[in-house]
């Protein structure tokens, strides 16, 4: 129990000292309120069963439920909190009761940190609207771990599952992870593993009910402008350089002629994937399942994003930060990949993954730190004020921290 304190209050440090003033000043960030909470406001439950983007969000719209009984100048923070502990559960997970998947102490400290730090994470930093993304990777620990040995703790899991696939389209992407982990489990683990995988599939298939029917329309068809120097390019700038050197330095490198030449972005893709791909070799079949769901995620992310930018999608993918979510996950695999490396591999390749170990600390220290978002914090506070004072029917506007999205709430 000291330990998984311990373990929270170090990993909510790390997470706090990103930006510290957005805890302290929490304002609304994108879908928080003009998606979850203005529709929970006007629609009550049966929001829980409604699509947004094609899928069902159940996660976001329960909070937002809860949120309707607590004074309207404490939803900011409210959201703030669903994203703070979604973030937070995968690292004090992994540390915690990550020892069977990573028996390394200092390597499960290391992915622990390096995930909290991650480069090029801005969209997905303490918001309740991307906190599917970290359910995903607290999932997936969830699915290739052992069982807990309290029923209780099982309990709980299986609703962690239930809570991640019935939230956002994620499900999809861990089904073969839930398949595989159970096909390929231990006799005294199968059990677990097959309600698990039950689970995952259950809320995948109702995923997929929704995108193909209720939600067959709310999907924009984006324009994606493909090629394969694209794609070599996309992986470079967004993923391993962003994931290496920070999304702050690559803005710098790319004002250099020479890193928009197609024979560099080939190479560095070349590269990383090469470093993967070894380390699938040598690695464990954990990593193996990490793959296959990152692969599928970013595949998904590159061919149907949700986007609300016009022109060409992989155009504007190769400005890093933008649609930053789709690539925190394969960071993290080519971390993890590094770090199997450094354990696995041999001898001659264990120098140079130590040298690239050492150069994630250059990004991570590049984007530790995000540009204060609170800028609203005020006003949000100055439209409560007037909500509360306004005669029912009154419509009131609540600025957002996210550029151009304001929240409006007729008053009952």
């Amino acid at each position: 129990m000291l330990g998984t304190l311990l373990a929270v209050v170090l990993c909510s440090a790390l997470l706090i000292s990103r930006d510290a003033d957005w805890v302290l000043h929490p304002t609304l960030w994108a879908e928080d309120g003009v998606i979850w909470f203005q529709n929970a406001y006007a629609k009550g439950l049966s929001v829980l069963f409604a699509t947004s983007a094609g899928y069902l969000n159940f996660f976001p719209y329960a909070m937002a439920l809860a949120a309707r009984a607590l004074p309207l100048g404490w939803l900011p923070g409210w959201m703030m909190a669903g994203g703070f502990i979604a973030q937070l559960a995968p690292a004090v997970l992994l540390l915690v009761r990550g020892a069977p998947l990573i028996p390394s102490l200092w390597a499960r400290g290391a992915l622990a940190v390096f995930y909290l730090g991650v480069p090029n994470s801005y969209e997905i930093h303490l918001n309740l609207t991307n906190a599917q993304w970290h359910l995903m990777l607290l999932s997936f620990l969830m699915l290739v771990l052992p069982a807990p040995a309290a029923r209780g703790w099982r309990g709980v899991q299986y609703g962690v599952l239930l809570l991640n696939g019935l939230t956002g389209p994620f499900c999809l992407f861990l089904a073969p992870v839930a398949l595989w982990q159970w096909l390929g489990s231990a006799p005294d683990q199968r059990r677990h593993a097959f309600i698990q995988a039950a689970i995952v599939g259950f809320a995948a298939l109702a995923q997929a009910v929704c995108l193909l029917t209720i939600g067959a329309g709310e999907r924009q068809n984006m324009v994606l402008g493909p090629s394969a120097t694209r794609l070599a390019r996309i992986l470079t700038d967004q993923l391993f350089l962003s994931g290496l050197l920070g999304t702050t330095n690559v803005n710098i490198l790319q004002q250099d002629a020479l890193w928009h030449h197609p024979l560099m972005a080939w190479c560095i893709a070349v590269a990383g994937l090469s470093i993967i791909t070894l380390a699938l070799v040598k690695g464990p079949s954990g990593f193996r399942k990490l793959c296959l769901a990152g692969v599928i995620l970013l595949a998904c992310g590159l061919v149907s994003p949700a986007s609300g930018a016009f022109g060409d999608q992989w155009v504007l993918f190769d400005i890093p930060g933008y649609g930053g979510r789709y690539f925190v996950i394969p960071i993290l695999i080519f971390f993890i990949a590094c770090l199997i490396l450094v354990v696995k591999a041999p001898g001659k390749y264990r120098i140079p993954a130590c040298a690239l170990l050492a150069v994630f600390i250059v990004g991570m220290r590049a984007d530790w730190l995000y540009a204060t978002r609170s800028g609203t914090f005020t006003a949000y506070h100055q439209a409560v004020e007037a909500f509360e004072k306004a005669p029912p029917g009154t419509q009131v506007s609540f600025p957002e921290a996210s550029p151009g999205w304001t929240m409006v709430l007729t008053k009952r």
